[in-house]
């Protein structure tokens, strides 16, 4: 019964934090609105490997010395900050589509950077790590087993990856993609803005 408290404790938080407007969501947003919904979903499962990689670094006590290490933290956070920022320059700098111009949306080169937008976006963002990092020091007991903890780590990437695939099937779904054609570089633009400022906050921070 403890376990299954945990881990509803997990699903909870863990779930509100996935769902609440941040970079991730800006990422997957770009993608799918620039590269189509392969590439979307791409990101998405980027964000999910990315979530997972935080636990293991958590899991296998890396975690513990980073957040002990005031530099490492900051050099992370100005990593990541200029990620976004560069992320964020792209989706600004987007130009106008022809409304059946598809043929470059559709590379296997778009999907691969794509994923890797995911991975690292969601990576190099140190507000992740420390909110995994307390998840994983508060609300997760010392005596709960090892295997627990990473099931717990996949299950976070699985609520991560269904999250954020429905993310990239809304902006990709054909209604709203015919509606907003015409608008779709505006839309792309607004993402970058808001990539920027969530660099920009993560300087600051």
């Amino acid at each position: 019964m403890m376990l299954f408290d945990e881990w509803l404790s997990v699903t909870v938080i863990a779930g509100v934090a996935i769902i609440s407007p941040g970079p991730g969501f800006a990422v997957v947003v770009r993608n799918s609105l620039s590269y189509g919904r392969e590439a979307g979903i791409a990101t998405a499962l980027g964000n999910a490997l990315g979530d997972m990689a935080h636990v293991a670094l958590n899991l296998l006590g890396i975690g513990l010395l980073i957040a002990n290490s005031s530099g490492t933290l900051s050099t992370i956070r100005l990593l990541g900050a200029l990620y976004l920022f560069w992320l964020g320059v792209k989706g600004v700098l987007s130009k106008p589509r022809l409304k059946n111009d598809f043929e470059n949306m559709t590379k296997p080169t778009n999907r691969l950077r794509a994923f890797y937008d995911g991975f690292l976006a969601t990576l190099s963002n140190p507000k992740v790590f420390i909110f995994v990092f307390a998840l994983f020091s508060v609300i997760i007991s010392t005596e709960t087993p090892f295997y627990h903890k990473v099931m717990y780590g996949g299950w976070i990437g699985v609520l991560s990856l269904c999250w954020f695939t429905i993310v990239a099937l809304f902006f990709t779904d054909t209604r709203f993609v015919n509606k907003f054609q015409d608008y779709r570089h505006w839309l792309e633009r607004g993402t970058g803005l808001i990539l920027i400022a969530f660099s920009i906050s993560l300087l600051l921070s």
